[in-house]
């Protein structure tokens, strides 16, 4: 069996595939398997307000894992570790933010904070409120923070049968060097996948094109995924903490000077 790690990159935007990407090591280069063509999709994201309502979350979490079960079964690969771009809990109550949070703005690498458990009791019955009101859905409150739910339900049900890192590809990217110019330009896009592909070896032909083939969402969502199987693909000694282990720290490569 050959011995793979997944990237997500967590979506849950109306109708959107969720963004995944596995990969296995192959004479030192690490290709992603090529999801579009498995016989099934990922799940489909349902919108903020879906995002209130904990059992369509944590239905949407357990899809993720039969998505990538049926994945090892097509491919024939088992799946080591995953990687998720979200936070994995909430703030502790009372702090100001994370720590893996703190250690971010130490390098400067700006992030939305993290609310806490109950900072998230009152933003979902002020976005609940919002709707039972009339408002719009495109208009509810604090949709930067609730795909956040999202993540913790994941993290929630993948922990069940996977390792799980916590990741932040644009803290990659800074790690890498990489993050002057954003992902959702051309140039952006293509400086952080050249980037990654110095240690990847992959592709081998740079263009920003080879993500097409790894899974769905934008292109960028692709690279912030295979972005994230990279970092599950590294053992201890191939990535950092930052913050505090097990779960309140994102994890970047080691970069060794020279390198």
């Amino acid at each position: 069996m050959i011995t793979a790690f997944a990237g997500i990159d967590v979506a849950f935007a109306k109708r959107k595939l969720l963004p995944v990407s596995v990969c296995h090591w192959v004479d030192n280069r690490l290709i992603p398997l090529p999801l579009r063509k498995a016989q099934s999709p990922p799940p489909r994201g349902q919108g903020n307000a879906a995002a209130l309502n904990s059992e369509v979350v944590s239905s949407f979490a357990e899809a993720t894992a039969r998505y990538l079960r049926a994945i090892e079964i097509e491919f024939c690969v088992r799946i080591c570790r995953i990687a998720i771009d979200a936070p994995s809990d909430p703030k502790e109550s009372g702090q100001p933010r994370r720590r893996a949070e703190i250690a971010l703005d130490d390098r400067k690498i700006s992030c939305i904070t993290t609310p806490s458990s109950n900072e998230f009791t009152r933003i979902k019955e002020k976005a609940a409120a919002h709707l039972a009101s009339g408002g719009l859905e495109t208009h509810i409150p604090h949709t930067n923070q609730l795909w956040m739910l999202v993540g913790f339900a994941l993290f929630k049900r993948l922990r069940q049968e996977w390792e799980c890192l916590e990741v932040f590809p644009q803290a990659t990217a800074a790690t890498l060097s990489s993050a002057q110019k954003h992902k959702t330009t051309t140039a952006g896009l293509a400086e952080q996948l050249k980037s990654i592909a110095r240690y990847t070896r992959w592709p081998e032909v740079l263009g920003a094109s080879a993500l097409r083939q790894i899974g769905y969402g934008s292109l960028h969502d692709c690279l912030d995924a295979y972005s994230a199987a990279w970092i599950a693909s590294l053992g201890d000694a191939g990535r950092e903490p930052l913050g505090a282990p097990p779960n309140d720290v994102i994890w970047v490569p080691r970069i060794t000077k020279g390198a």
